[in-house]
């Protein structure tokens, strides 16, 4: 199945974002949950293998916009030879744009490719976040491949691809992690330092950051990701990221 969603945000009177355009359509609906949010609703089980998903953002200047997702996405395999599901975000930003959505958990058997492309204006800003689990509890692990490209005026700021799960080519113990964490943070700007936590990193933009952790347990995992954001308080106690619990 092929689902769209197509999000426009622009400034509005008195410094108000308005959204002249929210609609969606296949195994997604998108709603209006605040002043400036809208959250993503699976109106499915899935996506299942074979399934095709974009997400369309513009994000016009002065105007502010924050994606969200109500629950995890758990990816499931088809039936017979099917290609993997795909899911598509293609966001140009000129104002700010916060996209933050709840993991994706890639159930055994399944294969989820998933790309991330912002295209940043000169005073765009932008925050993604993205959260991986492969396998659900008592299951072997799925495959899940993304990539995440960022420009700025159409200059590279960041392009990464990552393949975790069986049958990806560096998949491998002991470098095996079954979960998955990173943000990126650009703005107008200077960028912020290297930093290094227990299985995870920070590593600077122009304009930002990026900061990537894995291991075995996505809470742990997460909470590596998040304790390298700049302004953020550590953890009281070293978060083992790659250590099973």
């Amino acid at each position: 199945m092929r689902s769209l969603v197509e999000v426009v945000a622009r400034a509005g009177p008195g410094g108000r974002t308005v959204l002249p355009v929210v609609r969606a359509s296949g195994q997604l609906a998108v709603r209006r949950t605040g002043p400036v949010t809208v959250h993503l609703v699976a109106t499915a089980f899935g996506p299942l293998g074979g399934d095709d998903a974009e997400v369309r953002l513009v994000v016009e200047p002065g105007a502010v916009l924050r994606v969200r997702s109500v629950a995890a996405a758990v990816v499931l395999p088809a039936r017979g030879d099917s290609p993997p599901s795909a899911q598509r975000v293609l966001a140009d930003v000129d104002g700010d744009l916060d996209l933050q959505l709840e993991p994706t958990v890639v159930a055994a058997r399944a294969h989820h490719v998933a790309t991330v492309t912002v295209r940043l204006g000169a005073g765009g800003e932008l925050t993604l976040s993205e959260q991986v689990l492969l396998g659900r509890t008592g299951e072997q692990p799925g495959r899940w491949t993304g990539t995440t490209r960022v420009l700025r005026d159409g200059r590279p700021l960041l392009h990464t691809t990552l393949d975790l799960g069986p049958g990806a080519p560096t998949w491998a113990p002991p470098m095996a992690p079954r979960a998955y964490a990173s943000t990126t943070r650009v703005r107008p700007g200077p960028g912020v330092g290297t930093a290094t936590g227990v299985d995870a990193v920070r590593l600077p933009l122009p304009g930002g950051w990026v900061s990537t952790a894995w291991g075995d347990a996505l809470d742990r995992v997460a909470r590596a990701d998040a304790d390298l954001h700049p302004g953020s308080r550590p953890a009281a106690q070293p978060v083992l990221a790659g250590v099973p619990s």
